[in-house]
Formats: C-alpha cells, structure tokens, sequence
C-alpha cells in the first residue's frame, strides 16, 4: 500500500485523484509534500510588492486552472480573504505565512492544497477525532496511547478545531475531518495559527483512562521520518480492529457460512488481488454460501480509480448482488477523491445499503490531472484541480443511509461496531 505523505489539505497527499498514476508520480503531491517550513520565527523574506505578484498570481491562476474554484465558498469570501491577507502577509513570519495562504486555499475543495519550499516538521505523536474526542492513536512514546486529548499550547481542543477548520479545504464535514487531523501535529500550522507559543514546547495536555493529566512536549520530526516511526500508513492506524490492522492489504476477503456473507474488504487500487477476490465472490454465490456481498471500502483513500472498474461491474452487473438486500457498502471519511467515485458508481449502480461515514469528497467530484501553481517569488506551492467528474449528481457527498461513527472506547477494545452490525444484520 502506498505511504503516507502529508495531511495539508482536507485529504492525505497520498489520496491521489480517480483515473491518475499513484499519488507519488501526481503533481499535486509535489505542492502538498514540499510543506511548511521548519523555522519557529523566521522573519519575512519577500517583500511587500513581490508578495502582491504572487497573489496577484494565484488569484488569476486559480481561475484560469481550477474548473469552479467557488463552488464549495462565494466569490466574495475569496475575494475578501485575498484582500485580508493581502495586507499582513508580507510582515508575517514563515509559519504564519503559510497559515495565511492556508486561510485562502481553505475556500477551495478537498483537491486543493498549500505547502511552502521548505520541509515541514510533526510532533511525534498522532491523534485521531472519534466520535467522542481526539486521542492518541500513535506516539514515539506508547503509553500515549489510548490518552484523550484536551488542549495544545493551552488552547482547549474546540479552540483549536475553530481555528484550523479554516485552513482546511474540503467539501464537507468529513472533509473537514480528515484534513484537521494532520494540522494537530505539524509544528508549523500550529505555531503560525497562534497554537502554540514555543515549537520547542507545544504542551500537549492529555488525559490518561484513570484520570490522570499529563502534559508532554514531544520533538518534531520530517514528515517522512515521523510517517516511518509511528508506521503511519492512513488516518486510523492500530494492531486491531481486523480491518484497520489489515488495512495495508489491498484486498482481502472472508466467506461467512454461517451468516450467508461475502465479505470484500477493499484497501487501494490494484489489478493483481482483485479479480481473484472477485471470482471468490461469485463462487460463493454460485454454490448459495453467501446470498449478499459486504463491501468494507472505509479505507479506500485515492489514485488510480479505473483499477476499480472490474469491481464496480462486477457488483452493479450482476442481479445477485445489486438488488435490494444484496449487498452493504461500508464508506467513510478517508473515500477522498476515487474512493468517492467508487463509492458514487455503486451507489448510482445497485440498491445497496450505505453504511459509516458519508465521502470526504463531493458526488460531482473534482479530480486530478491537478495544477501546481508556483508562486514566483516566495516559492509556495498552490495545488488545484483542473476538471470534475461531470456526472450531474450535486450531492455534497455519497452519504451514508445507515449513519455510524468509530467511538475510542470501541477502537482501543479492538471492536468494530459497524462491521460487526453489518455482518450481524442488525443495522439501527
């Protein structure tokens, strides 16, 4: 399975758009990885009127490249927001620069992203929002794990949620969520945002299962060594559930006898695993051990979504499965970008139950080929995208019927209540 690269935007670098080569070869890696700059104080390096260029630049760029760059915010939030940071940027330090272009960028959608030329830097830890809280989900140190967090910097977790939404361009909630979780442990957006004070102390206060406080200072790491230190592969990460712990597979399925159940658990987009899983499926069918399909695709993330044809047809084509009562699609936050086409087609395909989280991403998708617009003179990256799906569907998502959210407690029991209930038939 591909790595993790960032998390700047609403969706991890590493989401790729439908019908493009893996994300690394994308050009909208290139602006999402070159992040924020590791410098705590560094003064501004570009003066007032090279500074107007470049947002001169973007705004006429954006337009010019992006196929409706207000669809998701007016023309008029834009246009405000240019001129608000129009007035302070050039002032600002590194970090709050880049929080600045962050706060313009932020109006565009979930393909959209920012990152400046110099590497950006995370805390060794990662945290999760679960249905109930933020808590560690990955940390240098382990017994961080399983604590919730409260505040970083002194700043109480909705504090920081009001203030990074802002910087995150999404299409909806879920968007939301998967692009603040990366913000809660780059130094950079925290310390440009006001978070906190001292990199070198960003005071994160946990709170332990026994109640216990603490408050820790953990050291910031290059993303790339953070990602190959906290084995960091996907937004939800751990040894349990099966599902998350077997997330790095691509595709991998379980025929339940007992239950009549054909599970498919899709992960990333590959051409060597799926047709054999796919005659798996048909066989059960064909010998009656399975009268309905389970399709868990919640960590199916972007890239190259034509590999997923040969299961979309297979589920939308045949009778056994896409009427009602044959098959169960389980969807959630991390579906950006192909993994909400995917979810889209079977959705417009068959009269499947839709279970979880609804898609970060819009029905009408925007996708890549994306466009890296350069600012010539401070370096930053801005990345859009350059076309939409054009399916004539306006949803804001592919919305689940059943909704079910992952809560901590759950999580940290290695239970998964929402395949479990599916698998049970005892949906709410």
């Amino acid at each position: 399975m591909r790595r993790l690269a960032v998390f700047v935007g609403a969706a991890l670098v590493f989401a790729g758009c439908a019908g493009s080569a893996p994300p690394a070869g994308t050009p909208s890696t290139t602006a999402m990885t070159a992040s924020a700059s590791s410098s705590a104080s560094a003064g501004p390096s570009v003066a007032a009127d090279a500074w107007n260029q470049d947002l001169d630049q973007l705004d006429r760029e954006v337009r010019a490249f992006h196929p409706n760059p207000f669809t998701i915010s007016p023309e008029s939030a834009w246009v405000a927001q240019l001129a608000k940071i129009r007035s302070t940027i050039a002032t600002a330090s590194e970090d709050e620069q880049l929080v600045q272009l962050a706060s313009l960028v932020g109006l565009l959608d979930t393909h959209s992203g920012v990152g400046p030329p110099t590497p950006l830097q995370a805390y060794e830890l990662l945290v999760y929002p679960f249905s109930d809280g933020w808590f560690v989900i990955r940390a240098k140190d382990p017994s961080l794990v399983g604590d919730r967090l409260v505040s970083i910097g002194g700043k109480d977790v909705a504090d920081i949620e009001a203030a990074l939404r802002p910087l995150v361009p999404a299409d909806n909630e879920s968007g939301e969520l998967d692009g603040l979780q990366g913000l809660f442990s780059y130094a950079a957006f925290l310390h440009g945002a006001g978070i906190v004070g001292d990199r070198a102390k960003p005071g994160y206060a946990l709170e332990r299962s026994n109640g216990e406080a603490v408050t820790v200072d953990p050291s910031a790491v290059d993303v790339s060594a953070w990602e190959d230190e906290l084995g960091i592969v996907g937004h939800l990460v751990g040894d349990a559930p099966t599902a998350v712990a077997r997330r790095t597979e691509p595709v991998w399925t379980q025929s339940d006898k007992k239950r009549k159940t054909f599970l498919i658990s899709y992960n990333d987009y590959t051409e060597d695993d799926l047709q054999p899983a796919i005659e798996q499926m048909r066989a059960a069918l064909d010998d009656k051990s399975a009268d309905r399909v389970v399709l868990d695709m919640r960590y199916l993330r972007g890239g190259n979504g034509s590999l997923a044809d040969p299961l979309i047809s297979a589920l939308t084509g045949d009778p056994r499965i896409s009427r009602k009562g044959g098959l169960v699609v389980l969807i959630g936050r991390e579906n950006v970008s192909a993994g909400t086409v995917v979810a889209g087609a079977i959705d417009r395909g068959t009269d499947a139950v839709f279970v979880g989280e609804e898609t970060p991403a819009r029905a009408d998708n925007f996708l890549c080929e994306c466009r890296d617009i350069t600012l010539a003179n401070s370096g930053y990256v801005v990345t859009v995208p350059t076309v939409t799906l054009r399916n004539g569907d306006s949803r804001d998502s592919i919305p689940p019927d059943v909704p079910m959210k992952l809560a901590s407690a759950d999580f940290f029991a290695g239970k998964d209540p929402v395949l479990d209930a599916v698998l049970d038939d005892r949906l709410p």
